[in-house]
């Protein structure tokens, strides 16, 4: 099945992106960091009110919870990824490997229409 577009608005059951690989950045207990990633069956999940995350166990956040999004291009023996950062009251962040450049370019324009904050490398990629 090819990639066409993210549904708007959101279905109730949400919208997997397909993404490759992702990785988690977070705290726990508060102050402790910690780190995980997934590559055998990563999930990311748009529904309508958050955006619900899986790397080791899926995490629920609010997308008022979002506070940046930003994108690293394609480099030597680098993938790109889109990085999403969450407000300080959770300490989480995300790095994800998008399926294909269009699966990216729908995520960051999605991420636009919604008006999230997003860092001009990610408003450049939403528009190539």
């Amino acid at each position: 099945m090819a990639f066409s577009q993210i549904p708007n608005p959101l279905p109730p059951e949400g919208f997997a992106l397909p993404i490759d690989e992702i990785r988690g950045s977070f705290l726990t207990l508060g102050f402790l960091p910690g780190s995980s990633h997934n590559s055998l069956s990563p999930r990311l999940l748009l529904l309508p009110a958050g955006i619900e995350i899986k790397v080791m166990s899926a995490s629920y956040y609010e997308y008022t919870a979002l506070s940046r999004i930003d994108y690293r291009p394609e480099g030597f023996l680098r993938q790109e990824r889109v990085a999403l950062y969450f407000d300080r009251a959770s300490g989480a962040s995300y790095d994800f490997i998008p399926s294909s450049g269009a699966i990216r370019r729908a995520f960051l324009q999605f991420c636009l229409q919604r008006g999230f904050m997003l860092s001009p490398q990610a408003r450049a990629a939403a528009q190539s």
